[in-house]
């Protein structure tokens, strides 16, 4: 947490948002060993003397006496974070376009400029982009620097061959994140989102002048149409930015969802990332409990077929209810629910001794769980039912459900 004047009603601390802090928390306990071994290899010297050879070659380096004026805002957006770490200010040589960033080093401030983004930006703007980048290293360096630790070992798990998609998508979605954070860092620093806004606008744009209150008008226009979640790889389009900057200063109690909703959307089958696909993961396990409570259902064929998706499985008691499934199961993207249909398919066909017990059991749980339209298509295709055979069947399916009670259940 930032240390500031508390006793200000308007103060808020910069503190990470809640993916980063989920995707932490999945690194910690899913991979514990990679976690330790970054823990124990920070950036070493010699690291740390690459990088500043390569700003050497690729930039032009600033002295504080040769721009006593940007170092004096720097300063300042240094201060106000609270962070006490040297500073240099590069201008990137053969640069396109307007555009900053930080070169992290531990304990040290390196920005470089691209472009002509001294003479484009006010004094203000200047210190909303100082504080961006500054936040970033604020971002590596607080809390024990664990999030300098996420973004490493999902750059090492991204660059690997074998790189799973959901590796992929959690590597932009940290990404994603880590510039909603910064753009915090720019309002947390000038407290003005007009500010922030404007200076954003004006890098993407190239403009020489914006007006932050018509672009903030604008970007409303695009989530009325409902814009869909965030497509790009490393930072946000420029009106998801400026909502959540809005979002933030109006202390919009619901600011987190939103921004959540407007960075990943609803979870997507091709677009999971490392805790969307542990989410599905838990559902699917609700949905097989749910089918397999019946004793009856509880065969070594099923349970053998239940252990391919989780190891060690165990059933629930007879008991169980999980009335919450069909809400949880909800959603929009069709490969998803697909994939619900086809875990129950799989389960319809494993045991053929059971007969057309599992499928009247499935068509039951389908109905409950809000799948039963598009799982009785699926049914109907895969399995080469006729209509009136799979109709007869859903029509007694309680009936065919309380038979097979009696006559599969477990002898005593």
């Amino acid at each position: 947490m930032l240390v500031s004047d508390t006793s200000d009603e308007s103060f808020r601390p910069l503190e990470p948002l809640p993916y980063h802090r989920q995707i932490r928390d999945y690194l910690m306990e899913e991979e514990a060993e990679i976690w330790n071994w970054y823990c124990s290899h920070r950036v070493r010297e010699d690291q740390a003397e690459s990088i500043r050879f390569e700003l050497l070659k690729s930039t032009y380096r600033i002295d504080r006496d040769s721009q006593p004026d940007w170092y004096e805002i720097a300063d300042l957006a240094l201060s106000r974070l609270n962070l006490d770490v040297p500073l240099t200010i590069y201008q990137a040589q053969h640069a396109e376009g307007m555009n900053a960033s930080l070169a992290y080093l531990p304990s040290e401030a390196h920005i470089i400029l691209f472009g002509p983004i001294s003479s484009k930006l006010s004094r203000e703007e200047l210190l909303s982009v100082f504080a961006h980048e500054l936040s970033h290293l604020l971002l590596w360096q607080q809390w024990d620097g664990e999030f300098l630790i996420v973004d490493q070992i999902l750059a090492a798990l991204t660059n690997d061959r074998k790189a799973h998609p959901a590796h992929l998508e959690s590597m932009r979605l940290f990404s994603l994140y880590n510039e909603i954070f910064c753009d915090r860092g720019s309002l947390f620093v000038t407290d003005d989102p007009n500010v922030v806004v404007s200076s954003l606008v004006k890098i993407s744009s190239g403009l020489d002048s914006v007006n932050a209150e018509s672009y903030l008008k604008q970007a409303a226009e695009i989530f009325e149409r409902e814009s869909g979640p965030s497509q790009s790889l490393s930072h946000p389009e420029s009106y998801i930015r400026a909502r959540a900057v809005q979002l933030w200063h109006n202390r919009d109690v619901d600011a987190e969802t939103k921004i959540t909703d407007m960075i990943q959307g609803q979870p997507a089958l091709n677009e999971l990332d490392l805790l969307a696909q542990r989410t599905i993961e838990v559902k699917t396990r609700r949905m097989v409990d749910s089918l397999l409570a019946p004793n009856w259902m509880q065969t070594e064929v099923m349970l053998g077929h239940s252990r391919r998706f989780f190891d060690e499985y165990a059933p629930p008691a007879a008991s169980h209810s999980d009335e919450a499934l069909a809400t949880d199961l909800k959603t929009d993207d069709q490969l998803l629910l697909d994939y619900y249909c086809y875990v129950l398919l799989d389960f319809v066909t494993v045991d053929r001794d059971l007969e057309e017990c599992p499928l009247a059991a499935s068509l039951i749980l389908a109905e409950h769980a809000g799948i039963q339209s598009r799982f009785t298509e699926i049914v109907r295709k895969e399995l080469k039912l006729r209509k009136n055979q799979l109709d007869r069947i859903d029509r007694e399916k309680n009936k065919i459900v309380e038979n097979a009670a009696k006559e599969f259940a477990p002898k005593p």
